[in-house]
């Protein structure tokens, strides 16, 4: 048996992503994929395990690595909304320390 590898999501130059989602994806690879938008918009690396049907996340960028883990999946949906608030935050205050 060969590991899994993790889904990578890029932008394409008129806006859409690569792959393009998926309904059909088991849960993971629709976490990740979300996932991967979201270290689209933030910038940071953002990826995610599975263990016994609960999601970690580990997230590195900026100035360290950080980790939040096993949620079940509606958790981490949400998790990763809170990454993506978080991120827009702090670049808006980081933006208003620098004027």
């Amino acid at each position: 048996m060969t590991p899994r590898q993790p889904l990578t999501v890029t932008r394409n130059p008129d806006g859409t992503h690569s792959p393009a989602y998926d309904s059909a994806w088991p849960p993971l690879t629709q976490l990740e994929w979300s996932a991967g938008i979201a270290s689209i918009e933030t910038g940071l690396t953002i990826r995610v395990t599975e263990s016994g049907g609960k999601y970690h996340f580990s997230i590195s960028g900026g100035h360290g690595l950080s980790g939040q883990g096993l949620m079940p999946l509606d958790e981490a949906y949400a998790f990763l909304d809170g990454v993506r608030m978080g991120a827009r935050e702090t670049a808006r205050r980081l933006g208003e320390n620098r004027a």
